[in-house]
């Protein structure tokens, strides 16, 4: 609604929510919160992580991301030599596989699990009476910006580095983890590589978005509330790591 005229606000064009979410947040995240159309960010992405896929494979091969992996995990390290043999060929397979599924369907679940957990704690906690469709336009426009911005910068580090040179696990250095030693254990990676440039990006452009779709939500309380599905991720994600990695 419009204060000065009492009429209800005009829509966004598409395009000005795409190109509006990275120079100005804070004035297109209301609109998008109840007029955006979060199919489109999401099969941007998708196609995005499409196109860095089959430029890692064409730059990577296969065998050298399966060596860079053998390298800091301690479990492979500790095999038989015919154990060894088996897992890369097996892994051969597998990862060009992997690697193409989770461009495909990456973006879509992580959009479905975070907007629906972020969704429960804004309405539980903070009496949002926000809508499930609320919740996935404001991920997936928020995931947007970082998401393409990282891309960009992977393609310049594979057409940039020696195949060799490239840690596939840990490509570009905007997380604490890259600065740790290959020797570091498996959980203190994990843990430290959740301290994200990236990842930090995303939150901050989801806190304005759930502060202008919540009446009187202020941008450091939404902040606040992310940050716990956050914390409970890296919880976990450093447990599995110090159990299997």
């Amino acid at each position: 609604m419009n204060p000065d005229t009492g009429q209800e606000a005009v829509p966004l064009s598409e395009g000005q929510r795409l190109t509006g979410v990275f120079h100005s947040p804070g004035a297109v995240f209301g609109d998008i919160a109840k007029y955006g159309k979060w199919i489109i960010p999401l099969l941007i992405m998708v196609v995005i992580s499409l196109g860095v896929v089959a430029a890692i494979q064409s730059r990577v091969p296969v065998d050298l991301m399966i060596a860079k992996i053998m390298e800091t995990n301690e479990r492979m390290q500790q095999m038989s030599a015919e154990q060894r043999d088996a897992v890369i060929a097996q892994q051969t397979k597998i990862i060009p596989i992997g690697m193409y599924a989770g461009a495909l369907l990456g973006s879509a679940v992580i959009l479905f699990i975070a907007a629906g957990a972020l969704l429960f704690i804004f309405n539980l906690l903070m009496d949002g009476k926000l809508k499930y469709k609320n919740a996935l336009n404001i991920y997936s426009y928020a995931m947007l910006p970082p998401g393409i911005v990282g891309s960009l910068v992977m393609m310049l580090v594979l057409y940039l580095k020696a195949p060799d040179e490239i840690d596939i696990q840990n490509p570009l250095a905007f997380n604490a983890g890259a600065f740790l030693p290959v020797t570091s254990a498996a959980w203190l990676r994990s843990m430290m590589g959740s301290l994200d440039l990236f990842t930090f990006w995303t939150i901050f452009l989801l806190a304005v978005g759930f502060a202008r779709a919540i009446p009187k939500m202020t941008t450091g309380r939404a902040f606040g509330a992310i940050l716990i599905p956050w914390f409970l991720w890296v919880l976990v994600k450093t447990g599995w790591a110090a159990m299997f990695g």
